[in-house]
């Protein structure tokens, strides 16, 4: 007897309910409609179902696999990897900017003060030849402006210009500490293989992995968790937290922090849907 089609005599809704399985999914399975199935995402579903029913789906996994390759379907593209947050990245070039513009300010500030101290040092005849046509030119705009005025306004705004960068400087160096304070990333490290899900709240983007080496999370975004089993170590800043549970276990991402919460939590908060 295909053990596929047991899960119909136990009930496909059933089976939805208790392995968080969506029905459809389940009837594409049973009905054996690979073309509709995700590759990773089937080969976590295959070890939950034979785990929680004890059935031996060797046989279907083989077809399923066999139809893939005979389809030349890349497995590989069905792979997603959380990518890497480059906003620490983004941040220290932001900063190595400010700092360039910084240095190109208070060079031009320091040009531009010597060519006043010049030419004030030499309306009082103390100039050398090399430095006539400075003075010069220099002096035609002395002429047409005040020159206690000018002084007054050329400091004022120098002093705002200096007192911008400062608080620039001040804003930049609070926001590196921020940054560097609190963690953006979470590491899952599986006891055995495991299957886990991501929903992202904002998008509702969805992604799946499955293997048994480290997943990173990227805790900065809004999300919610769902595991096939709940047996792994979950670290984030150093702090490593140990799951013992043969069952699914689901999370909430908020705030930078990792909250478990129940089904029916997860559950409304992925606007009812098992996945």
């Amino acid at each position: 007897m295909d053990n596929m089609k047991i899960l119909e005599e136990v009930g496909l809704k059933r089976v939805c309910e208790e392995t968080h399985i969506e029905e459809k999914y389940l009837q594409h399975m049973v009905n054996r409609d690979f073309d509709k199935l995700d590759y990773i995402n089937t080969q976590g579903f295959i070890k939950i179902l034979s785990r929680e029913y004890k059935l031996d789906l060797s046989e279907w996994s083989e077809e399923f696999k066999k139809y893939w390759e005979e389809n030349r379907k890349n497995n590989n593209n069905n792979k997603h990897y959380v990518p890497i947050d480059d906003e620490k990245n983004s941040k220290k070039l932001l900063i190595f900017t400010i700092i360039i513009i910084i240095s190109t300010i208070a060079i031009l500030f320091f040009i531009f003060k010597d060519k006043i101290n010049f030419s004030n040092y030499n309306s009082s005849d103390k100039v050398t030849y090399e430095q006539a046509s400075v003075i010069e030119e220099a002096q035609k705009s002395l002429d047409e402006l005040n020159d206690s005025l000018e002084e007054i306004g050329v400091n004022k705004e120098l002093n705002i210009s200096a007192e911008s960068i400062k608080q620039e400087i001040q804003i930049d160096e609070l926001t590196e500490t921020v940054s560097s304070t609190f963690p953006q990333e979470a590491i899952i490290t599986p006891s055995s293989q495991l299957w886990l899900g991501i929903i992202y709240l904002d998008t509702k983007e969805r992604r799946s992995f499955l293997g048994d080496g480290n997943i990173s999370i990227d805790i900065s975004r809004e999300q919610i968790i769902t595991t096939g089993h709940g047996n792994f170590y979950l670290t984030i800043d150093n702090k490593k937290s140990v799951f013992k549970n043969k069952e699914p276990l689901r999370f909430l991402v908020k705030d930078l922090n990792i909250t478990q919460i129940s089904w029916s939590k997860f559950k409304a908060l992925n606007e009812g849907k098992y996945w």
